[in-house]
């Protein structure tokens, strides 16, 4: 068996599972590779590793046409609001008695995700491949309701103007985007700091790196009304929810959002000012870095001349000493467990074309990335 074959994805290739026929999957592509189909990914290296691997790929389903396909294959996340939202889309593109597939693992909570859709559907699920601490269960496209799509609720970030006073923004969330319940506190932090730390000298250009809801770039350009913003993210669903909150608070015409992944180079430069909370990947007690070394490595091609970075982060990643190389790091302030520091571009950093390889991560496939809570 392949190392590719062990991984519990890898389960809707056992025998027995696909039926002849397309499939739209949902979260990885060996189903579409194996049967043709659609692979629906909202993460931007695995729909450009799609792209290469001539598949068919979308960022979301809601173009797809309803009861275009035999089966539909959706691979548990870590947001049941995510996957319950991708169940319903699979569903809704199932042709009348197709089957709907559900993978995950246990560490998920597959099973209590099979419990819950049962229940909605009012069926009784039939498990198809069970290995791998992983199952595979199957459903059939009935005339019932259907699994039902959750929402999440808006949270206020409070932010300290230039004089003193607090103001509230309102800020939508979307069902995988990352803090989709509250404000996380590292960033929090960061928005306690802002006005104290950049007032005096207002940034004339705002880089929001790994946006998540766009709260904070959307709160620094709130802050300066003479600035312009980019919200860059690699999750598209990140990227739609931060160019809503944009215009839900009148700041479409100054703040621009972009799909953007650290693997690629930088989309423009010369940016006074950028506001980093960056992902990294939990494997147990281990940590991965390798996507916040890669946005860090990024921020020689995004930042100007004097261009300066504010990140957040827990207070025992050691980010100061990769930061260095980029210049000069100060630790603005902490609390609650979360570190916030500044970094300052410096004459020897040499932008874009020095950079070296995005944190070690692989040029393959990834995971999709956790941040710093």
């Amino acid at each position: 068996m392949s190392r590719r074959d062990r991984r519990p994805e890898a389960l809707v290739l056992d025998a027995g599972v696909l039926r002849e026929g397309p499939v739209c999957e949902f979260g990885s592509e060996l189903a579409v590779e194996a049967c043709g189909g659609v692979v629906v990914t909202p993460w931007r290296d695995r729909y450009r590793s799609a792209e290469i691997g001539e598949l068919t790929v979308a960022a979301d389903a809601t173009a797809l046409s309803d009861g275009s396909f035999p089966q539909a294959i959706v691979h548990l996340q870590k947001s049941r609001a995510a996957t319950f939202g991708d169940l319903a889309q699979a569903w809704r593109l199932l042709a009348p008695g197709g089957q709907l597939l559900l993978c995950g693992t246990n560490r998920l909570g597959v099973s209590s995700a099979v419990k819950r859709l049962a229940d909605q559907l009012e069926q009784s699920p039939i498990v198809v491949s069970n290995r791998a601490r992983a199952r595979v269960v199957r459903f059939k496209r009935d005339g019932g309701r259907g699994p039902s799509s959750e929402t999440t609720p808006s949270f206020e970030a409070a932010l300290k103007s230039l004089d003193g006073a607090t103001r509230t923004l309102s800020i939508d969330t979307a069902p995988g985007v990352f803090s989709a319940k509250k404000l996380d506190a590292g960033s929090a932090l960061l928005l306690d700091a802002l006005a104290g730390f950049v007032g005096y000298k207002p940034p004339k250009r705002i880089l929001d790196l790994g946006c998540g809801t766009g709260v904070l770039g959307l709160s620094a350009a709130t802050l300066y009304p003479d600035a312009t913003g980019l919200l860059v993210d690699a999750d598209a669903r990140a990227v739609a929810c931060a160019e809503k909150n944009a215009q839900t608070l009148g700041l479409g015409s100054r703040c621009r959002t972009a799909w953007w992944d650290a693997r690629e180079a930088p989309l423009e430069g010369r940016f006074d000012l950028a506001l980093v909370n960056p992902p990294f990947h939990q494997h147990g007690p281990e940590v991965d870095l390798g996507p916040a070394l890669a946005l860090f490595d990024s921020l020689a091609g995004w930042l100007g001349r004097n261009g300066r970075a504010l990140i957040v982060a827990n207070r025992s990643l050691p980010y100061e000493e990769p930061l260095e190389a980029f210049g000069k790091v100060e630790r603005v302030s902490a609390a609650a467990g979360y570190k916030l520091l500044s970094v300052k571009r410096s004459a020897r950093s040499s932008g874009a074309s020095g950079r070296r390889s995005p944190g070690g991560r692989s040029p393959g496939r990834s995971r999709a990335p956790t941040r710093s809570r």
